[in-house]
Parts: structure tokens; sequence; C-alpha cells
């Protein structure tokens, strides 16, 4: 099985580090409500930031234990591993979580969301699984790199590559798919992350695999003598090639070969060699030290992991092949210089004539060494390559933008000290950066917006920012990136820093900056401002010569767009090169050049209000005490067994039906209760139904709502079926006059203003439990309980319990509580019992009966008298005839509408039952009624002269 790479966003936190325990696959909560614990909070040390995850979303474990962290660990234990077998609930709940993300991200219509996610049910239903369509599959892709808690250069997830090779399924076109995603990700040495997706896993059935943990690896021979040559780290892989045929070089960088193995049950290796042609190295040789490349060091041009399993809503892909960049100090200080890899810094130190002892520290200068030389090679080679300074500082700014877009950000980082957090609603972050747009047009406003990959760009932006009011000019008081500049709310002077990346292409913060431009649509010149001074502009580039072709293409296309759209360009285009030396140079001449060329205006202030503010005061108050009650009372449960009693022919509100029911606890606790108590059921809300409503309050997918997640609170709690209540009807404008007939589901549909989300969540009606007898004893198992439930003309509790396929029992959850009662069985197994039911209500006596079989002292006698309608609808036949009898017991049977026979009920066995009660030993028996009473069909005199108990609640049946 392989490591999961998941699209499910968060990491569960170490239970270690964090002081706390950490059981199963999500966040615990111990202590105060309201301080979950689960992702820490990050402080940015260089900007004295500190944020804190406004969102908790599913989660994974890290692998660490009670006692032991894992959090330095490449590999860890004890991690999901991908490939296992998992329910249809499971699947949905990862399904629909996904769905409602891929929806939302590429902003598509709710009804296309609710269509799909109908779809779905009824794949998962009838087959056990559902299939992606490619833009579903390559924007999983995309959001698992992005949620890939350990990986530096995630900041680039938006141009991900997806390969779709779901038809492929024999070995020989595995491995032609995966020379081909050679070939396309090292994109002639600039590489493009790029995946390629072999067929799903499907439910019971062998899924394929790539025992290359990388499509290209280097052998490693464990020689007789127990030295190794090659790499270490494949030796196994390189035996196991070897069994399969493979002849071995005995070399230092012996590439092996592909094995696949392809699924649906096939499940023999196929192996082939690589191709020279397929084949792309980089030779590493140092800028200033010649001998170098003596030591015949080389490496492949970039990583193309194969060895994990991507998990994109539920389902599993176990044969993928991911390709990004190396990080230099990834090839350097990991592959070349570990000790249990090729460990090549004693040859370093020697070639610098470095003393070989730890006071010298000639490690350190080693490695420095070898980074250079990576670095300097690849850089020659022309093949991407990322040093980790620069890497570092472009996920401090993807950090932060994910912290301000999502509210989270997935990491893998520990504090060494207990940290407490607070609960909170989830809503927009404040907009601290507000990009003062929404300012009356003004000549002197200067508005600097910047488009950054490892954020080069925005400290240029800053540094310019800090410049400009410095010399009392008007400056927009937040930076603004390119994805968010709105052309037509431009006045003044508009400045842009940016760069290109890849293939002279928008940097990621810029990457939507074209669409909007096409976007304008009638307003073609929209900088030109027909009748008042058109906006000005300057652009400053940051870019690398060593790639001549692309040198500065986006900050050119972005000067010369702004000059079509109608701009007065100011200052020619400022072009700083890394590889020359001359950016700094060129800034501070493009920053000396822009002071003089703007003119000086009057201060401005920026009071744009912040809505998200008034949204999380408005959701933040509580929805009632009732609510938090029957979220701690309630535990979620499923169908394991379901026979019919009897069941008719007849259709509609004619249709009679009594069903015996198994449930039980999903979270495998056993159940808790004495005979005679009620199972309360709360009615089930299609998921399709709450997310209708989600979407209609234009609600986040996690909004939380004093510590409460509103979606779990819709389909779980809120009764969406339930009359209207009076103040829902309220926020319903007057000239809807019919909407009272209506249900609460429909009439939220009438309520035309999403800012009133808040009133109408507080508004709904709350779920009412339906009542059941529960109709056995903890004596025959605790594991599972028992109901006898009739099916009532559009019962909602027991149309779901009577009407859910066999196949989706473990994926239809319901909510129950045990509810206690007072109608119990005397403690005295000897004491005599009188039973007298109807229907149903022999439900609470069959577990009366069963106690009493169950005990080991004298058991004391019963007499039961049950009344049906006929015999047909006789329950539990199987237990209550005579030859099934306990010895203790015997039953008389009243029908009432037999055909062939006149009608009987049980309270005309008057005299049976004053007999049955001296023959029982009167002042001793207890008697127990149920339905009679309130059918009003109960002789007053019938038990004067012993205790009686009746059912004081009467449950059977959906009130």
């Amino acid at each position: 099985m392989a490591p999961v790479a998941s699209v499910s966003t968060a990491v569960s936190q170490c239970p270690v580090m964090s002081g706390r325990p950490l059981k199963g696959n999500y966040p615990q909560y111990h202590g105060k409500p309201e301080m979950p614990h689960g992702m820490a909070k990050t402080l940015n040390l260089a900007s004295g930031k500190l944020q804190e995850p406004v969102s908790m979303p599913t989660t994974f474990p890290i692998g660490c234990k009670e006692n032991i962290c894992h959090g330095s660990m490449m590999v860890k234990h004890d991690e999901p591993l991908g490939g296992m077998e998992r329910t249809i609930e499971e699947v949905w709940s990862e399904a629909e979580e996904y769905l409602a993300e891929y929806y939302k991200e590429n902003k598509l219509p709710v009804c296309d969301l609710l269509a799909r996610l109908k779809q779905v049910e009824i794949d998962l239903r009838n087959q056990g699984y559902y299939t992606h369509t490619y833009d579903e599959l390559s924007f999983g892709v995309k959001t698992a790199w992005r949620n890939a808690r350990r990986c530096i250069m995630r900041s680039q997830w938006s141009t991900m590559n997806t390969i779709d090779c779901r038809d492929v399924t024999t070995g020989e076109e595995m491995i032609e798919a995966c020379l081909r995603h050679i070939e396309i990700a090292n994109n002639g040495g600039r590489v493009k992350p790029t995946t390629t997706i072999f067929p799903q896993r499907f439910p019971g059935k062998e899924s394929a695999r790539i025992w290359n943990a990388q499509l290209m690896r280097y052998a490693g021979y464990k020689m007789p003598d127990g030295s190794i040559l090659g790499d270490p780290m494949n030796i196994e892989l390189t035996n196991r090639a070897i069994e399969l045929g493979w002849k071995p070089k005995y070399g230092r960088f012996d590439v092996l070969p592909i094995i696949v193995v392809p699924g649906g049950g096939q499940g023999e290796p196929v192996m082939r060699e690589i191709p020279k042609e397929n084949i792309h190295e980089v030779k590493i040789t140092h800028p200033t030290l010649p001998w170098f490349e003596e030591l015949g060091l080389r490496w492949n041009s970039h990583p193309a992991v194969s060895n994990l399993t991507l998990s994109i809503g539920g389902i599993d892909y176990t044969c993928c092949a991911f390709s990004g960049w190396f990080l230099c100090n990834e090839v350097a200080t990991r592959d070349l210089a570990d000790e249990q890899r090729y460990n090549v810094l004693p040859a370093i130190g020697r070639g610098l004539g470095l003393p070989l002892s730890n006071r010298s520290l000639w490690k350190d200068r080693a490695v420095l060494e070898l980074n250079q030389a990576v670095l300097h090679s690849y850089d020659l080679a022309k093949v991407t390559m990322v040093d980790h300074h620069s890497a570092s500082d472009s996920f401090v700014r993807y950090y932060e933008k994910e912290m301000k877009i999502r509210g989270h950000c997935p990491g893998d980082w520990e504090e060494g000290w207990t940290t407490y957090f607070r609960r909170i609603g989830r809503t927009l972050p404040p907009d601290d950066n507000s990009t003062g747009q929404d300012d009356a047009e003004d000549p002197n406003l200067i508005t600097i917006a910047y488009g950054t990959e490892t954020g080069s760009s925005l400290n240029f932006a800053k540094r310019l920012q800090e410049h400009l009011q410095s010399r009392s000019l008007e400056v927009v008081e937040s930076l603004v990136e390119l994805n968010d500049l709105d052309l037509t709310k431009l006045s003044g002077t508009l400045v842009v820093v940016t760069s290109s990346f890849g293939d002279g292409e928008a940097p990621s913060d810029a990457d939507l900056f074209s669409e909007h431009i096409d976007d304008l649509g009638s307003s073609p010149r929209p900088l030109e401002r027909v009748g008042a001074n058109p906006v000005r502009f300057a652009v400053f580039g940051l870019g690398n010569s060593i790639w001549t072709k692309t040198y500065q293409q986006f900050p050119r296309w972005v000067d010369q767009t702004l000059e079509r759209l109608g701009g007065n360009r100011i200052l020619p285009l400022g072009e700083g090169d890394e590889t020359a030396g001359t950016t700094e140079t060129a800034f501070a001449e493009f920053t000396r050049a822009l002071s003089i060329a703007i003119e000086v205006g009057t201060e401005t202030h920026n009071s744009k209000a912040n809505p998200s503010l008034e949204e999380e005061s408005a959701l933040s108050k509580p929805l009632g005490s009732s609510m938090g009650s029957m979220q701690e009372k309630f535990v979620d449960t499923s169908l394991v067994g379901r026979r019919a009693l009897f069941e008719d022919d007849a259709k509609g509100s004619e249709h009679r039906a009594v069903y015996h029911l198994e449930l039980a606890r999903k979270d495998g606790q056993p159940w808790t209760y004495d005979e005679g108590d009620y199972l309360s059921i709360l009615p089930v809300t299609a998921n399709i139904e709450a997310l209708e409503v989600y979407y209609k309050l234009h609600l986040e997918y996690d909004t939380v709502v004093d510590g409460k997640n509103v979606r779990d609170l819709l389909r779980n709690y809120i009764d969406l079926h339930a009359p209207p209540t009076r103040e829902l009807l309220s926020l319903v404008p007057d000239s809807q006059s019919t909407t009272t007939a209506l249900d609460a589901i429909r009439l939220v549909k009438f309520i035309p203003t999403i800012e009133q989300a808040s009133q109408i969540l507080r508004a709904l009606p709350i779920k009412r439990p339906r009542v059941f007898s529960i109709a056995g004893s903890t004596t025959r198992g605790s594991a599972t309980i028992s109901l006898t439930v009739a099916e009532l003309y559009k019962g909602r509790v027991s149309g779901s319990l009577i009407h859910t396929p066999v196949a989706s029992f473990h994926s239809v959850t319901f909510k129950t509580c045990v509810q206690r009662s007072k109608f119990h069985p005397p403690s005295d197994p000897s004491v005599p019992l009188v039973l007298v039911a109807t229907g149903t209500g022999v439900a609470p006596f069959r577990g009366f009966v069963q106690r009493r079989a169950a005990s080991h002292e004298h058991p004391g006698k019963i007499l039961a008298f049950f009344g049906f309608r006929g015999q047909h609808e006789h329950l539990y036949t199987d237990e209550l005839n005579s030859a099934n009898l306990p010895p203790f017991m015997r039953v008389l049977t009243a029908y009432s509408r037999e055909p062939g026979q006149s009608r009987a009920y049980v309270q005309e066995f008057d005299d049976a039952l004053h007999g049955g009660r001296k023959g029982l030993g009167d002042e001793e028996t207890r008697a127990y009624l149920t339905r009679l009473k309130r059918e009003g069909r109960l002789l007053a005199d019938t038990y004067t002269k012993g205790k009686t108990d009746t059912d004081p609640v009467l449950p059977q049946g959906e009130q």
C-alpha cells in the first residue's frame, strides 16, 4: 500500500508536541469546548504576523503516537495507506465535500452541483463507486498538490498538467504512458508540473501499481564484501529487477528499469528499461572548482514520484506519476550528501583540503559547495531547479495567501509547548489589505500592483511603496495582487511590479489578469477615461536573462497591454536582470525616475467598510440551547438488519406493514438501555435538500456557528420539512401570501437577501424526534438494538428505516438517542407478569421475555394477552407460537378483523384476565399494558388488586 496524497485538507496535530492525545482520523477536542485542537497557529518571525486557522476541515492523522513524534520523518509510521477498502458512506462523505469545493472554486451553478451529487449517490448505491469527469480529476490533482503538507513548492498547484490514462489497462501500455510522462514533464529542461493518472481502484479488485518510487531511479548493489555500490535506497528494487531478468551493470549511476503491475487481477509485473532518449541527466560541475567534475556525479532532471496514492473525493488512484522540479538541496544535501545515500561529502572535503574532523566544520563547507555545484549545473544545463531560499520566500507568501483565502493551510510543524485555540465562526477574514479602489476618482492616487511567484516582486513593491510614502505621495495603503486588480475603478497612477514564470507565463498572483482583461467586453479602453484624466502607468519587471527566449515576457506584455487599454505610460519599462546582477541598480533608477514623474497630492483616508465583521457578529449568536443538547445526546447509527413481520398489497394510505429492525452505533460502542426504554430517532434530511438550502444562503462549506458546523445542523438537526416558524414567516415579503402553506425548505426560496442568512438559521424549525419502544434486551447482546416499526403513510422516519436499500445500510446515518422510561420489568425475575398489548405494542414485551429467559434464577410465570387485526398481521409468530414459547409463558390472542370469525378484542377477555391473575398469584403479580389506554379500550377495573403499569409515552409510531 502507498501513502496517501489527498484532496482532504488538514493534518491532525501531533499528540507528543501538542501535549494531547490523538485518537482516530479526526481532530479531537478536549477540555473547554471553545478551544479546538488540531491545527497550529504560526508566527512569521520576519514580519511578526501571527496567523491562526479559521476553519477545521477533514483531516488525516500524521502518523504520530502517544509518546513518539514523527514530525521530522520523511516516511512516517502508521500514516494512512491508499488502496484500502472503504465503505460507501466514507466514499460519499468525501465525494460530497470534494464536489462542493470543486463547484465552488470553479464558480459553477449550484443546480449543477445538486444534480451531480444526485448522480454520484445513485452510482454509489448501484455499483459502490463513481467516476470523475476529466475536469473533476484535473482539479483534484491540483488540489492534492495544494494540500501536500510537506511540499514547499505547492504554491504552483494551479499550474499542474493532468494526463488522463484511465483507459490504460495492460502493463506495456502503462510503461509507454510512463515514458510519455517523462518527456512531457521534462519539457526540454523547462520542467512542467505534470501528473499521469491510471485507472482508479475499484471495490474488491486489485489495483495497478508502479514498483519504482520514482520513474527514474539509480540501482543499488550490495557487494560481497558488504559495501554498497550505487544508491542504497534502491537495493530492494534492484534485486527485484534482477529476479525479473534485468542484467545489472554494476555502476554508480545505473538507471533502473520501470516495473509495473496492471490492475484488474492481471497481477504479473511487467518490466522495461528506459530508452536512452528518455533519460535526462545533469552532470554535476562546480563554477570555480574544476576538480569537482572528476567526482563523476550526476542526477536526473526532475523527480517523477510514482509510489503515492492519489485520493480524490473518496476515490483512490493507486497508480499515478507526479513530476515537479527539484529543490537544490533535495539533490545535493539529501540524495548525494546523506550518509545513507551516496555519501559524497568526504570526497568533497578531501578535495577542498579540509581536515575531516568535527571541529573543522568540514561537512558544512562541503555541503555548501555541493549545493552551489548542483544549482550551477542545473542552470548551466537549462534545467529548472529552485534554490531553497527562493522556495522559502515563495512559501511564506503562499501561506499568507492561503490563510486569507481558505482560512487554513496544511502543515507539519509542531510547537514545543501546549497551544490553545479559540473556536470561532467561519467567516471571511478581516480585509486588512483593502485595495482602496472604491475611493472616488483621485488623479493623485497611486496604486501599486504586483505579480509574484517567490515573493521577490512583492518585496520590491513594498520597498517602492515605502519610498513613495516617504516623499508624501498619496499611495493606496495596501498593495494589490494583479489577480485582484479592477482596471475599471482605477484613477491616478498605476505602478506594476511583476516577474515571469515558466515559459514566460504569468506568476500565480497574476495568472487571472489576462482573463480579467478579456472580460472587459464593451470597455476595451477602460484606462482612457473619456472626459477625465487617463490612468498613468509604469511597469518594472524582474527576470533572468539565462532564459533568453522568455526574458521579461510577461512584464513586457503587461506594459503593452496597459497602453493598449488607454493608459498613459509615464516611464519606459524597467527591467531587472538577476543573472547580470543589475536588479538593484535598475530598480533604484526606476524608483528615482518614478518619483519625479508623479505629481504630489493630498492625503486620503480609506474608509471602506468591512462586511465580514458584520456577518461574523450575526452568525455568532447562539441558535438555542436545545440545539446544543440535541447534538450532545444523539449518536450516529446505521441499519444492520431488517425483516418484514407482515406486509399487505394495498397502495398509498391503505398500505400496512410492520418490520423488525436492527441498528448499530457507528462508533462501535455498545448500546446501554433497560428493557422498556425508548429509542428516539430524528427524521433524515436528504443531502441534496440540505445542500440546496446551504447554497441558497451562500455559506462557505465549512461554516461554523458557536462551534457547530452549519452543514451538519442543516442535515441532522434543522427540520426543512416542518411547518415554518413565525420568525421564518416574518422574513418573507408580504406579497407571498401563499407561503404559510409551505414547509421550511420551500419557504427559504422566497427570502430575497442573503444578508439575512443568520436570521434564517435562527428561525428554521428544529427536528422533533420520533420515539419507538426498544424491542429487545441487552441479554441477547449490546452491539445492536431492536425496533418494531409500523410503516406510516408518508412517515419520514418509518419510511427511511423501511425503504433504505440494503446496499446503503452503512451509508445512511440515523441520529438516535436512548430515552429512559419508567416502564421497566421488576428487578425480581420471579414476580409473575401479565402483559397486555395490541399491534406493535408487543415490542417492549419482547425485551421483557428475553430478560426473564436469560435469568439464572427461577423465572416467574408470564401471561400475555395480545391483539392483532388478523392472523396475517400477527407479529413475531416464530417466537410467539406455542412450540417456541419459553415454559414460563402463555399467550392468548384476539383477532379483531379475521375473516370468517367474529371480532374479538383483548379487553373482552375480562374473565380470562381476572382468572389469569388469580392463577398467577394476584397479590404479587405485576401487570403491564401498552396502547390500550390511548385507544380508549382499557377496562377501568381490569386490575384493581395488584400493581398495574401502563406505557406512559405510548411511542409506537410517529407522533
